[in-house]
């Protein structure tokens, strides 16, 4: 019995693990809920890795060479996903590289003196040339009222003369923009366009394109957010019994999965007719291993960094850097939690990049 219960434990692991790592591969319409495995993917891939070296071990042991190929092959399938980790490489000079902030800016912190102190240091430590933020806004207004936007508290503490942040040079008149990119370097124009399923008429369904000039060359940077994951279990009211709330919960998770997949499709659209080199930032709330990201990244490079969600403890890692063919990671990094301390649920991701030696516009 401890026998059989010891197999179907390791078959449902390695099964479960299989499921998470074809998650990126498979189509979402039909296998959404393989994002549900792909998330746990790093812990399954660890106990995947002792069990397979277990189970080579003991096939060695008695000869049993169908269990030491077995283990093998596992053993190399998480190699290969995970024994590549992208780092950046090392830098070469900080002046010729652009440092690049991605940063969730979660509206359930509220605003204070302390947050604003803190939002600034971490911002002041860690100099980006272009900062890209998510969950906060900017309304602009009329050229006939002097077009000086509306903006949110977070914005306000980034463009104080002290913090030494602007915003572009052009902007849509009259819109609501919850993508707001700012800059030391000159950043020449943002548009602003819909996603589905409602960007029509929510604003918080869109993402911002940004114009920018660096050393001299144009490029683009797209500042996202994809569609949120959906109401968890444990947050969700008045599903009793418990079992209501899970099947609620799958619900909006299929629902949130179908409209990332939506999302990254536009927007890999979009990317694929730029002319410019192209640098994608934000909230993609896909990890490495789930299919929205693996879409996006498709002819781009992923800058890694580490997991940033959530803030106190981090687990998943959902807010990214990519970058075209264009440009070289030099390194990315998640700061410390010190630093970001009370300003989001999030931790930031700083992406270092450059010119490649053999890029020629």
């Amino acid at each position: 019995m401890l026998r059989i219960l010891s197999w179907s434990g390791a078959g449902l692991l390695v099964t479960a693990f299989l499921v998470g790592y074809a998650a990126p591969y498979l189509p979402p319409a039909r296998f959404w809920w393989t994002d549900l495995f792909a998330v746990l993917l790093p812990v399954l891939a660890g106990a995947v890795g002792l069990l397979s070296v277990g189970l080579m071990g003991q096939g060695a042991y008695r000869q049993a060479w169908g269990r030491v190929g077995v283990g093998t092959v596992l053993l190399l399938l998480v190699a290969v996903r995970f024994g590549t980790v992208p780092t950046g490489q090392a830098s070469e000079g900080e002046a010729a590289a652009l440092r690049l902030m991605t940063f969730n800016l979660s509206p359930v912190f509220a605003r204070g003196p302390d947050r604003e102190r803190t939002l600034a240091e971490l911002v002041h430590r860690e100099a980006p040339a272009v900062l890209s933020v998510q969950e906060t806004w900017m309304k602009t207004r009329p050229a006939s009222d002097g077009g000086v936007p509306l903006v949110s508290w977070p914005l306000r503490v980034l463009l104080e003369d002290s913090v030494g942040y602007a915003l572009p040079r052009a902007w849509p008149p009259e819109t609501m923009i919850y993508r707001p990119v700012l800059g030391q370097v000159r950043l020449d124009s943002m548009s602003v366009h819909p996603l589905p399923p409602s960007g029509g008429s929510n604003p918080r369904s869109r993402y911002t394109r940004t114009h920018f000039t660096w050393q001299g060359r144009p490029a683009v940077l797209y500042n996202v957010h994809l569609h949120t994951v959906g109401t968890r279990p444990w947050d969700l009211r008045g599903t009793v019994p418990s079992l209501g709330r899970w099947w609620a919960f799958l619900r909006t998770y299929r629902e949130g999965a179908l409209h990332r997949a939506d999302q990254a499709r536009r927007i890999r659209r979009h990317i694929e007719q730029e002319t410019r080199p192209v640098l994608v930032a934000g909230d993609f709330n896909s990890t490495p291993h789930q299919w929205a990201y693996r879409h996006l990244l498709q002819g781009l490079q992923a800058a890694g960094g580490g997991a940033t969600f959530p803030a106190g403890w981090p687990l998943v890692q959902i807010d990214h850097v990519l970058a075209g063919p264009e440009w070289r990671v030099d390194s990315a990094t998640v700061p410390e939690l010190e630093a970001i301390d009370f300003v989001s649920d999030h931790r930031p991701v700083v992406a270092q990049v450059r010119w490649r030696d053999d890029y020629e516009e």
